[in-house]
């Protein structure tokens, strides 16, 4: 698993809590591998809001003293297992590129204002 910084400052932060699919709220969901490496669990996700794009995955880990999280690349295919509550990557361990820790204090979070910003954006992709 490799490691890497990011800039996300443009971005706004939306708590996993507040995301729904077809198998429910995603908040809390493990974060597996394909190899079924538990990374940790959804916290959230980053959104570009004026490009209407996903970018980041945070992923918080299960650490005992204090709880880290790192962004995961929305660029990794991923698949919803409503059995067993898991957010499954279609990457193995080695394929896993995590952000060096994550503050969430570095960005804002997911906005009214963004929202519009999302459905009416012209520089959408």
């Amino acid at each position: 698993m490799r490691t890497a910084k990011r800039d996300c400052r443009h971005l706004c932060y939306l708590d996993a809590s507040k995301l729904e699919s077809s198998a429910g709220e995603l908040g809390g969901l493990a974060v597996r591998t394909q190899g079924d490496e538990m990374l940790g669990t959804l916290d959230g996700v980053l959104i570009d809001p004026t490009k209407r794009r996903l970018r980041y995955f945070v992923v918080q880990d299960r650490g005992l003293l204090r709880r880290r999280r790192y962004l995961l690349s929305a660029d990794v295919p991923i698949r919803v297992e409503s059995e067993g509550q898991v957010l499954r990557l279609d990457a193995e361990t080695t394929d896993v590129t995590l952000s060096d820790e994550f503050d969430l204090r570095t960005v804002r979070p997911f906005s009214a204002e963004d929202a519009v910003d999302a459905m009416f954006s012209s520089s959408a992709a």
